[in-house]
């Protein structure tokens, strides 16, 4: 009596293009940080709560100038970060690397919208 074999089916999971990585990075960094700092800010009233002392100069002096400046900065990383792709693939744990930078962003995020919250509550 032979045993039967079964083919084991494999799991491929696609990995994230560059494109991806760096469009996220935009959107967390550029939006997400930028629209949960103006909540905050708006809820609380208080300039003194933002950890980043060039933040909270900006934010003293006009909120307004906060996405400029958010937009801007952003603006210039993701072009470089895309000028640059050939050089940063070669990079040994590049995804890494941009994973690490979205999930500190993505804690910014969601600090800055507690702060919102919790206040609100």
């Amino acid at each position: 009596m032979s045993v039967r074999q079964f083919a084991v089916p494999s799991l491929r999971v696609p990995l994230p293009s560059y494109v991806w990585f760096v469009g996220a990075l935009v959107v967390v960094w550029g939006v997400g940080d930028a629209l949960s700092t103006l909540f905050a800010l708006h809820v609380t009233g208080d300039v003194g709560l933002e950890a980043n002392p060039w933040i909270r100069m900006l934010l003293s002096s006009h909120p307004v100038y906060l996405p400029v400046f958010k937009g801007l900065v952003v603006a210039v990383a993701g072009g470089l970060l895309l000028g640059f792709r050939r050089y940063i693939e070669s990079v040994p744990g590049w995804r890494l690397w941009f994973t690490g930078l979205i999930a500190v962003g993505s804690a910014i995020v969601a600090a800055n919208t507690y702060v919102g919250v919790s206040t609100l509550l």
